[in-house]
């Protein structure tokens, strides 16, 4: 496809996605979660910012183990797809799966040190992109955004 036919087709998609809110805030989500992952291969992590929802709830959890059911309700996901992304993390070295002592056909997910220091550098690697982003706001602007988020996340749980 010539050039100029690929920019005239962007530029289309974009005045017209661009004005609803759906795509803006899916758009939005993607660009920062894939600057979130340049800055987390930087730091020498084999993850991805999509896989930090299992690790988050873990490592909020503290001292209490969880199972994959109860991670997968937490998270609003199948059970299924927490399997997976619980194995990957695991043979990756971040999590450990134990079998819980009471219920043998339960399995309880710890965060082994190299987890936790994951979750550390995720947090700190999003305490970063959102400064560098909000940076680019004014008090005012971002205040507004927050409030707008908020109300849209509210909206969007009922």
């Amino acid at each position: 496809m010539p050039l100029e036919k690929e920019l005239d087709i962007q530029e289309k998609f974009s005045t017209r996605m661009g004005r609803l809110s759906i795509f803006m805030i899916s758009h939005l989500g993607h660009l920062m979660a894939k600057m979130a992952n340049r800055e987390l291969i930087k730091a020498g992590f084999s993850l991805q910012i999509e896989q930090f929802p299992v690790l988050f709830i873990i490592y909020f959890s503290g001292d209490d183990l969880l199972s994959q059911q109860e991670i997968a309700n937490m998270l609003q996901k199948d059970k299924s797809g927490i399997q997976r992304s619980i194995r990957t993390l695991e043979r990756n070295g971040y999590l450990r799966i134990i079998s819980d002592s009471i219920d043998r056909r339960k399995n309880l997910i710890q965060l082994t040190p190299a987890g936790k220091l994951a979750v550390d550098k995720a947090i700190a690697t999003a305490e970063q992109i959102d400064k560098q982003v909000t940076s680019q706001l004014t008090a005012d602007e971002l205040t507004a955004f927050l409030s707008t988020m908020r109300k849209i996340s509210t909206v969007l749980n009922k």
